[in-house]
């Protein structure tokens, strides 16, 4: 039982990528890749008060982790949206260490479900 990833949406996604690992994995992987670039580009987009680019980048977090079942990325990236629509980009920045955070830990459990650095 995870307290970062809803199983039930982890099943879903997973069914529907097949039966094979190899593309189960590799979506995981591409989470876990992005997640810094995505985390740049939002610190980047908030220091700029850019709120297009802003906007772009939380709902691609918010879409990939809602499909993987990184229920609490998810949940963060969507306080700091309804902050964002208020043009609130104090309130958004205020958040951006605590989704970083849950992110981190998120892909470490992906990685280790997933074997994702254990290649040889």
């Amino acid at each position: 039982m995870s307290r970062l990833l809803d199983e039930d949406a982890l099943h879903d996604l997973l069914t529907s990528v097949g039966r094979d690992e190899g593309a189960r994995s590799r979506f995981a992987r591409d989470f876990v890749s992005l997640w810094e670039t995505r985390v740049r580009r939002l610190t980047n987009a908030l220091d700029r008060r850019d709120a297009e680019e802003t906007h772009v980048v939380l709902l691609s977090i918010r879409s990939s982790s809602r499909m993987i079942g990184a229920q609490v990325i998810e949940a963060t990236a969507s306080l700091m949206h309804s902050s964002l629509e208020r043009q609130d980009f104090e309130g958004c920045a205020r958040h951006l260490s605590r989704l970083d955070q849950v992110g981190q830990e998120t892909c470490i459990e992906l990685d280790v479900r997933f074997g994702l650095t254990s290649t040889a």
